[in-house]
């Protein structure tokens, strides 16, 4: 087995990464918060302007807040629900644990499909099972014509040899 990543790792990586600052960055939002009831009150208190309270909290965290994260901490200001920081970040760090698995769809032909084949019934089946599906194609020449799919546990079997099999 080769020692090189696969690309389900490098994006696995990509992935975390991408998330890290928010991660980071609202988690000090979060522990100011926590540990400063004078900061707490301030954030909280409606008849400040939500720019000062933007910059209190980006005073807050060391570096400062990202462009993304001060707008996104601006919305739940501006909703009134900053309060719900906690149960916000509970959420997203379940949603980051179980990451967006994607589900295998394999499609089995007689002969190789046409790049324009290949898209076009990609395009059908992220329409019919979503878009968190990762494409194997191969051929087989056993199936005799026709196309073979299966994604998870979902099979599609429009095959000559399916179709032999089932008027046997």
């Amino acid at each position: 087995m080769s020692p090189q990543a696969r690309p389900q790792e490098y994006a696995a990586a990509i992935y975390q990464l991408a998330l890290e600052p928010w991660t980071r960055q609202l988690g000090a939002v979060q522990s100011a918060l926590r540990r400063d009831p004078a900061l707490r009150s301030a954030v909280l208190d409606p008849s400040v302007p939500v720019r000062d309270r933007l910059e209190l909290l980006s005073r807050a965290v060391p570096r400062g807040l990202e462009v993304e994260v001060r707008k996104f901490l601006g919305t739940l200001l501006d909703n009134k629900q900053i309060d719900e920081l906690d149960a916000v970040l509970g959420e997203f760090e379940r949603m980051v644990a179980r990451r967006p698995e994607l589900t295998r769809a394999r499609i089995v032909t007689a002969v190789p499909m046409t790049e324009e084949e290949k898209a076009r019934l990609r395009a059908r089946l992220v329409a019919r099972f979503g878009s968190d599906l990762d494409f194997h194609f191969e051929v087989d020449e056993s199936v005799l014509g026709g196309v073979y799919v299966r994604v998870g546990d979902r099979v599609i079997d429009g095959t000559v040899a399916g179709k032999l099999a089932a008027l046997r």
